[in-house]
C-alpha cells in the first residue's frame, strides 16, 4: 500500500485531529494539575449541613413547636384576673299619700375584685392543650431528623460519587496514554509494512473512545461538584474529594432495625399523633354526653353581693375563687354563707349521637392507618436490607476481581523479564487492575451508600 492512497490520506487528517483532540485533553489536564487544590473531607461537607436552608426550616419548626408547648405548660398554671363595674341611678321623686313630694337621692353601685382559675381535673382544656402541643413537638423533632438524615445522604451520594468520578478521571487519563501508545505502534507497524489502515483505524478509534470517556468523566465529576453545592447550598470551588469509602462494612440487625422503624419513624410519629388526636375527641364526646353540666358555687359574704367565692365546673373540669367587694358596702347586712348548684343533662339528641358515632369511626380508621403504616414502613426496612446484603456480594466480587487483576499484573511482569511479552502487555494488565480497583471502589461506595439508606429506613441511629 501507497502513501498515495485515499486510506492513507484519511488517516493523516484522522491522525492529525486526533492529535489536535489529545493535546487540547492533555493541556486541560495540566492546568489542572499546576493547581493545588484544598482538600474536602466527607466529615467536613457533612458539617456544613447546619446551615442547609433545608435543615434551618425544620429547626424553626421545632423552635416553634417548642414555644407552643412551654406556653401550654403555662398555661397549666393558676390564672389570674381582675374585674370591676360601676353604675349609677339618678334620683327621683314621688308622691305621698298627704300630697307632699318625697324626693330620692341618686346612688352609686358597683365592686371591684380578684378572680383565680385552674384547671384540676385531667380533662381540662388546658390540659388537652399540653398534650396536642406535646405530640406536635414530637412530629417536629421527628420531622427535623428525617430532614438532616435525609441530607446527610444526599450529601454522602453525592460526596462519593465524586471520589468515584475522580478515580474514573485518572483512570481515563491512564486508559488515554495506554491507547495513544497502540496507536503509535499501530503507524509504525504500518510504516514497516506490518500492519494495514484497519489496524491503524482501530487503534485511532480506540483513542477516540478514550478521549470520550475522559470528557465524560470530567462531566461526571463536575455535576457531582454542583450537586454537592445544591445540597450543602453553598459554593465550594475547586476542592479535592480526600475521603474515600469506608473498608469494613457491618450489617445491623434486622429485628432491631424493623422495632426500631416501627416506632420512631416520622411516618409512623404522625399516624400516631393522628391517633391520638382522633381518641382524645372521641374521649371528650363520651364525656360530654355522660357527664352533666354541672357547677357547684359556695359563696361568703354580704346578702347581695362580694365576699369570697369558690366554684367547680365538672364538665369544664376548673375551680375558680374570687373575693369581691363592693363599692357601695351595705353595713346593715351580715355576713353569710350561700351555697348553690345548677347544671344541665341532655336526655336526647341525635345529633350528638351522630357525632359520636363519626368520632367512634375516625378512631378506628387512624388505628387502621398506623397499623398500614408501620407496615410499609417494615417492608421498606427489609427491603433497604435485602439491598445491603446484594451490595455487600457485589464488594466481595469486587474484591476477588482485584485480586485477580493483581495476579495478572504479577504474571505480565514475570513475562517482561523474561522476555515473553512486552511493555504493553504490562501496561494493559496495570490497566486492568486500575479498573479492578475502581470497580473496588464504587462498590464501596454503593455499600456505605446502602447502609445510610438502611439506616433511615429504620428511623436513623438511636
Amino acid at each position: 500500500m501507497t502513501d498515495a492512497s485515499p486510506s492513507c490520506r484519511r488517516f493523516r487528517r484522522g491522525r492529525a485531529g486526533t492529535s489536535l483532540l489529545l493535546g487540547a485533553v492533555l493541556i486541560s489536564a495540566a492546568a489542572r494539575a499546576q493547581v493545588a487544590a484544598p482538600g474536602l473531607t466527607l466529615d467536613a461537607a457533612l458539617a456544613l449541613l447546619a446551615q442547609a436552608p433545608s435543615v434551618r426550616g425544620a429547626q424553626l419548626s421545632v423552635q416553634v413547636a417548642q414555644a407552643n408547648l412551654d406556653a401550654a405548660r403555662t398555661a397549666l398554671g393558676l390564672t389570674v384576673s381582675v374585674s370591676g363595674n360601676a353604675s349609677y341611678s339618678g334620683g327621683s321623686a314621688s308622691t305621698t299619700a298627704d300630697g307632699t313630694s318625697d324626693p330620692t337621692g341618686g346612688s352609686v353601685s358597683g365592686s371591684a375584685g380578684v378572680n383565680l382559675s385552674l384547671g384540676v381535673l385531667p380533662w381540662s382544656s388546658n390540659t388537652a392543650a399540653l398534650q396536642s402541643a406535646q405530640r406536635s413537638l414530637t412530629l417536629a423533632r421527628a420531622r427535623l431528623s428525617e430532614t438532616q438524615r435525609t441530607a446527610r445522604l444526599n450529601v454522602a451520594q453525592q460526596y462519593l460519587a465524586a471520589v468515584v468520578a475522580t478515580r474514573d478521571v485518572a483512570l481515563a487519563a491512564q486508559t488515554l496514554t495506554l491507547r495513544t501508545r497502540a496507536l503509535q505502534v499501530a503507524q509504525a507497524q504500518q510504516q514497516d509494512g506490518n500492519a494495514t489502515a484497519q489496524t491503524v483505524l482501530s487503534a485511532q478509534a480506540a483513542v477516540q473512545t478514550a478521549q470520550a470517556a475522559q470528557v465524560q468523566a470530567q462531566a461526571s465529576l463536575d455535576a457531582a461538584r454542583l450537586n454537592l453545592e445544591a445540597a450543602l447550598g453553598r459554593s465550594l470551588g475547586d476542592v479535592e474529594f480526600v475521603s474515600v469509602p469506608a473498608e469494613t462494612f457491618d450489617l445491623p440487625d434486622l429485628p432491631v432495625l424493623v422495632a426500631q422503624a416501627r416506632a420512631a419513624r416520622r411516618e409512623v410519629i404522625a399516624a400516631q399523633n393522628d391517633l391520638a388526636a382522633a381518641q382524645d375527641a372521641l374521649a371528650t364526646m363520651r364525656r360530654d354526653q355522660t357527664l352533666p353540666d354541672l357547677t357547684a358555687s359556695l359563696r361568703y359574704g354580704p346578702a347581695g353581693s362580694g365576699g369570697l367565692s369558690t366554684s367547680l365546673n365538672l364538665k369544664q373540669g376548673t375551680l375558680g375563687a374570687g373575693y369581691t367587694v363592693p363599692l357601695a358596702a351595705d353595713t346593715g347586712s351580715a355576713n353569710r354563707v350561700v351555697a348553690s348548684i345548677s347544671g344541665s343533662y341532655v336526655v336526647y339528641s341525635p345529633s350528638a349521637r351522630a357525632q359520636l358515632s363519626a368520632a367512634e369511626a375516625l378512631v378506628t380508621q387512624t388505628t387502621l392507618t398506623l397499623s398500614v403504616t408501620q407496615q410499609e414502613v417494615e417492608l421498606d426496612v427489609r427491603q433497604r436490607y435485602a439491598a445491603a446484603q446484594t451490595a455487600l456480594l457485589t464488594l466481595q466480587a469486587r474484591t476477588t476481581q482485584v485480586t485477580l487483576a493483581q495476579s495478572a499484573l504479577e504474571a505480565a511482569r514475570a513475562r517482561l523479564t523474561a522476555g515473553t511479552a512486552t511493555a504493553d502487555d504490562a501496561a494493559a494488565a496495570e490497566l486492568s487492575l486500575a479498573q479492578a480497583q475502581r470497580d473496588l471502589l464504587e462498590a464501596r461506595a454503593t455499600v456505605q451508600t446502602t447502609l445510610i439508606q438502611l439506616q433511615n429506613a429504620a428511623g436513623g441511629l438511636q
